[in-house]
């Protein structure tokens, strides 16, 4: 169950940072690409977000970790749930 939820929350990060980054600057309340930016040593391009303004860059980056833990625990549930109903 830990792989799968950490499959799936890799896969949540992973497309959070593609969609951020299309987005630019509109993504205003938590853009995962300025946290990829910061930790890579440049300044973000879209500048803060809303979190990053409130908490910071480490706040920035809790918020994003623990976003996509979660999103992954849900997701992994409902594929052992459709796995326990459907088999």
């Amino acid at each position: 169950m830990l792989r799968l939820i950490g499959a799936f929350s890799l896969l949540s990060l992973i497309a959070m940072i593609v969609i951020d980054r299309s987005m630019g600057s509109r993504a205003e309340f938590l853009n995962a690409w300025s946290v990829l930016e910061r930790l890579l040593g440049r300044a973000p391009s879209a500048g803060q977000s809303l979190v990053a303004a409130r908490m910071g860059a480490v706040g920035e980056l809790l918020a994003v970790l623990v976003a996509n833990a979660a999103i992954g625990t849900v997701l992994a549930a409902a594929v052992r749930l459709a796995r326990k109903l459907l088999g």
